[in-house]
């Protein structure tokens, strides 16, 4: 594993361990670097894991949405609801499809899409609902779901944080008609970077999979043939993009996999602990868990409270930094990127509860590699840095 200087409590961290290293070895020893079998037993694994038939392994999260969208047939003229509180490739994906992204404010208890602004924002042109779990978070996704049952529109479950969250007898993976799960280092089984889109339809299955190698589903000319012989391209899509996720990353996804369950417990344990020191805290607002849920971390993301301004928050990071503790401004209010902002002309306040959360939420540092002291070190940096920058209260 690499060093780092005792001082420094990164951001993140992946956890690599030795079993990660040796089957990434084999792989590449096999001389097989893409569309082999470790792709295809990362893609069984977590169709197996989000209990989907079908799973199809890509290059990024972001691009598994962008898929996804295109393979239930959104594209120009088309609009598409998506929270207006997350990461930028949600609504970087329905523009890059030609679709328009309808921004529908969060819950302020979860973050996640508020199922009854959703419905006001439905009208003649919506083609889909892009949800996605928040931070983990399973809230909500009930009601959405029914939703969009009522409505007859699909919905493209964004859960690229949540690989491994329940909520009663379902999980991530299931709510959508189609769902979309993310590898970045920060997550409990991470690649680097890659996809996975899951899905219980074999027809939209067969058309990412087109999708993601240029339109093309190349024909064996037997079955059992070995794939560095070649075969029949048929191309089969309308476009597509070089969208394949290597054999290399899907090795490292195959060890990380398998221990998603003790991963889970190692980041509950820190959530606890980062529970227990700030609960008392009248400053901070921590994430909250549904009745019956089981969240599968990525990261941990607090809220500072109404006397804080986005530049107090900003201020704080800055604090942290200087004294080597990561600490990052996890998400924006989607509504007011600058592409969004430029294609949309949406403006300020039309997202009152996003562009709050946005202004206030503070990512602290959060791996399976951190230790209790640590979380103290963070917490006692955070609370001189919440002492020392903060304004009036605001409603």
């Amino acid at each position: 594993m690499p060093d780092r200087a005792p001082s420094v409590i990164p951001l993140n961290r992946p956890e690599i361990l030795e079993e990660d290293v040796e089957l990434v070895t084999e792989t590449l020893r096999r001389g097989v670097l893409s569309f082999g079998a470790r792709l295809a037993e990362f893609e069984q694994l977590c169709a197996e894991r989000t209990r989907r038939p079908f799973g199809v392994g890509v290059s990024s999260g972001a691009m598994a949405i962008e898929i996804a969208l295109r393979a239930i047939g959104v594209g120009p003229g088309d609009e598409v609801l998506v929270p207006a509180f997350g990461f930028s490739s949600m609504p970087n994906s329905v523009l890059n499809v030609g679709a328009r992204p309808v921004f529908v404010d969060v819950d302020p208890m979860s973050l996640n899409m508020d199922p009854e602004r959703a419905a006001r924002r439905i009208g003649p042109k919506t083609k889909a609902m892009l949800a996605a779990l928040t931070f983990g978070n399973p809230a909500c996704m009930p009601e959405l779901i029914a939703l969009c049952s009522r409505m007859e529109i699909p919905m493209v479950e964004n859960a690229a944080e949540a690989l491994g969250t329940t909520l009663g007898e379902d999980n991530a993976g299931r709510f959508g008609r189609i769902a979309c799960l993310g590898f970045w280092t920060n997550r409990p089984v991470t690649t680097g970077e890659g996809g996975m889109i899951v899905t219980h339809d074999d027809t939209l299955a067969t058309a990412c999979r087109a999708l993601r190698h240029q339109g093309r589903i190349d024909r064996m000319s037997f079955t059992g043939q070995p794939r560095d012989i070649g075969g029949i391209l048929e191309y089969v899509a309308n476009g597509g993009y070089d969208a394949r996720m290597p054999e290399l990353e899907a090795a490292l996804g195959c060890a990380q996999v398998r221990r998603l369950d003790a991963t889970i417990t190692k980041r509950q344990e820190l959530v606890n602990a980062y529970m227990r020191r700030l609960a008392a805290n009248p400053d901070v607002v921590l994430p909250t868990v549904p009745a019956g849920a089981s969240i599968s971390w990525s990261n941990f993301v607090i809220r500072l409270s109404t006397r804080f301004t986005a530049d107090d928050r900003d201020a704080i990071i800055g604090v942290m930094h200087r004294q080597d503790i990561g600490a990052a401004n996890y998400y924006p209010a989607a509504n007011l990127l600058p592409q969004c902002r430029a294609v949309l002309g949406t403006e300020p306040g039309e997202c009152p509860v996003a562009e709050g959360a946005a202004a206030r939420a503070l990512a602290l540092p959060f791996h399976n590699l951190m230790t209790e002291d640590e979380v103290d070190t963070v917490c006692a940096t955070l609370e001189v840095a919440l002492s020392r920058h903060g304004g009036v209260a605001r409603a």
